[in-house]
């Protein structure tokens, strides 16, 4: 049955805050569902940032659906099923013990903007985002949404049981069951792995919402790209802003304090040659356009099965114009980072036609222009990979090419101390809550913790990995612990403080790891660059951190949260295409079904959002094929609500809000 009207509902509008939430105005629906309130542009908010809305509507205990507002003004919304399904993904993390929501401004503002990705409030439709390359078809999400859509219509319809079956399929982390629509779907956003199958099973007893999710896409199908592993809910972008520098190998992202993901781009797209700009997207995933960006619409209100008051224009100032280009940004590598300042840091490798190059590191300013010279800053480097920035400000590079970890005091190129051992390739970066620097040699398989003393970088101790390892990102956690990724092992590794291997992981998913990162609650994210295979999907994996107690009751430290596949993004049946509308490999060549490709970075944003660069196309030609030829990766992937909200810019382990 068609989506239906409820009348007599209640609909409450609040603002959002660091507190409870204010209750703003509420009335009631008519006959046709339909109600009329009246929202004002900005409320008591003393921020310079805009007030951020949602609105609830309840008709019985079991019935609450909800909006996200955005910010004012408002001219009209649709609250039904899917929009609270968008809202309660996009919020999952901000969500507190009576379901109302809390939070700093700039943070629920991202989560707007992910919530308007997923289903626009004026519509209560699938986005335009969603519905349009490169999500559609190409992804599942579109169809996700749907069959989501008609397991909460059969309850919110009345059908005979929906509402307990769903109940029983859907508790929190702590066994405790919901009671009503809204706490079902946010407990699923959260915990995304629990009885996948049971959940969809539910879906074909309502027609309400489609697409929706095939037999093909079940998670008993048969079909190894289409098949349905868990419930997250992904978006996929890949515009950079120009058609002259479209996304090519996207590596690594840093988040600055507005929100904006700074992304390392490594080649021209189409091509092995060195890209030189990197992207700048909004927090919802477009691209940065000048002065102000926004993010969201603007509307206020109807119910169906729904109710209404919608999405607003959240503007942030400041904004970079991407692509960003100049000051030395030649084929960016894995190294991207932002320091005290808020300046950008990011590593050049540089290859391909441009060679030979020795690659430097590039300095922008927090509104993307160069400060570094046309060469970058090359006092002490040769191909820099990681990049960390430590509390005092300065900058800690692994300089691949000479073998060297490389220290930039205070952020100065002119204030530079080298260090360099036996160990060579230097690769990933991180900073330990002691200031100390943890760093991945590739070439030798090894991991060696450094600290200032007397003015030079000493090393505190070396541990070895077994040969053929391959380390490559690292993270430090509150603990003081490193999580390593072994790439060639596909093995993750976890060293105590005191050099102490205390952890190895295998299997869970795990596969060919490259990135790894922390979340505000230290639990563990792999980005798999995995082998590559005609039916390979790549994933990402989430592991238990070193605080149990912020994982699923019963986890272990070091077991997956995600399924035994990790979190993937199956196909809906369409090829994958670039921004261009081009095929992912070109006209003519084998289409690719792989949304999600080879990864090299997973990175959690301050609403709680993964973002995974699709850094290699999915073919193993291009790891055999002569100068690979055509090896860089489309666009990034968003895992949304999945994380623990991270403060952004990083000075060491992930810190909360």
């Amino acid at each position: 049955m068609p989506p239906v009207a409820i009348a007599g509902a209640t609909v409450s509008i609040y603002q959002a805050q660091t507190g409870a939430p204010l209750l703003i105005t509420q009335t009631s629906t008519d006959g046709n569902g339909n109600f009329t309130a009246k929202v004002p542009v900005s409320s008591s908010n003393t921020s310079s940032t805009p007030a951020l809305y949602y609105a609830v509507a309840s008709k019985s205990p079991n019935i609450l659906l909800m909006a996200s507002l955005g910010s004012g003004p408002l001219s009209s919304v649709r609250i039904n099923e899917l929009t609270t399904i968008a809202s309660a993904y996009a919020f999952a993390q901000f969500f507190q013990s009576d379901y109302s929501i809390a939070g700093s401004s700039t943070p629920l503002s991202i989560a707007a903007g992910m919530a308007e990705n997923l289903v626009a409030a004026q519509s209560g439709a699938a986005s335009a985002v969603i519905q349009a390359s490169p999500n559609a078809y190409q992804t599942n999400t579109w169809s996700e949404l749907g069959s989501l859509g008609n397991i909460l219509a059969a309850c919110t319809q009345g059908v005979t049981n929906a509402c307990t079956n769903l109940y029983a399929l859907s508790p929190a982390q702590n066994g405790a069951l919901p009671i009503n629509t809204l706490q079902a779907i946010v407990n699923i956003a959260l915990n995304p792995a629990a009885n996948v199958n049971s959940i969809f099973n539910l879906a074909s007893v309502s027609t309400s919402y489609s697409p929706a999710l095939t037999a093909a896409q079940s998670p008993s199908s048969t079909n190894p790209l289409q098949k349905l592993d868990a419930w997250t809910m992904a978006v996929k972008v890949n515009n950079s802003g120009s058609t002259n520098c479209p996304f090519g190998g996207p590596a690594n992202i840093a988040f600055d304090v507005n929100g904006y993901a700074w992304i390392n781009n490594n080649v021209i797209q189409g091509t092995p040659n060195s890209s030189n700009c990197l992207m700048v997207l909004l927090p919802n995933g477009q691209p940065a356009m000048g002065s102000v960006g926004s993010i969201g619409s603007t509307n206020t209100t109807n119910t169906t099965n729904s109710t209404n008051t919608t999405n607003i224009a959240n503007t942030f100032s400041t904004v970079p114009t991407s692509p960003i280009t100049g000051g030395g940004i030649l084929g960016s590598g894995f190294g991207i980072a932002i320091d005290a300042l808020n300046n950008i840091w990011s590593g050049n490798f540089g290859w391909g036609n441009n060679l030979p190059v020795s690659g430097s590191v590039t300095k922008l300013s927090s509104e993307g222009v160069p400060i570094s010279p046309a060469t970058g800053y090359t006092n002490g480097l040769s191909r820099v990979q990681g990049i960390a920035v430590d509390p005092s400000n300065n900058i800690w590079m692994a300089s691949y090419g000479n073998n060297s970890v490389v220290a930039y005091l205070k952020g100065s190129s002119a204030n530079v101390i080298t260090y360099s051992d036996g160990n060579v390739q230097p690769f990933g970066m991180a900073i330990a809550g002691d200031g100390s620097a943890w760093v991945t040699y590739t070439g030798s398989d090894t991991v060696s913790k450094l600290k200032f003393n007397g003015g030079n970088i000493a090393k505190v101790f070396t541990v070895n990995l077994p040969a053929g390892s391959n380390p490559k990102g690292v993270a430090v956690d509150s603990q003081g612990n490193a999580w390593v990724a072994a790439g060639k092992t596909s093995t993750v590794y976890t060293i105590s403080s005191s050099g102490a291997i205390v952890g190895t992981y295998t299997g869970q998913g795990i596969n060919g790891p490259w990135g790894i990162s922390l979340d505000a609650k230290g639990n563990v994210w792999v980005a798999n660059f995995g082998v590559a295979t005609p039916s390979a999907r790549y994933s990402v994996v989430q592991l238990c951190g070193a605080i149990t107690g912020n994982c699923p009751v019963g986890v272990a430290m070091g077991t997956a949260i995600s399924p035994s596949t990790g979190y993937s993004l199956p196909s809906a049946g369409s090829q994958v295409l670039l921004n261009s509308g081009s095929p992912l490999y070109g006209t003519g060549a084998p289409p690719s079904y792989l949304p999600l490709m080879r990864l090299t970075s997973v990175n959690a944003d301050m609403a709680g959002n993964i973002w995974a660069t699709n850094n290699w196309k999915p073919s193993a030609i291009n790891d055999i094929a002569p100068n690979d030829a055509n090896p860089g990766g489309d666009g990034v992937v968003i895992f949304i609500g999945v994380a623990a909200p991270r403060k952004a810019p990083s000075l060491g382990p992930a810190q909360s809000l």
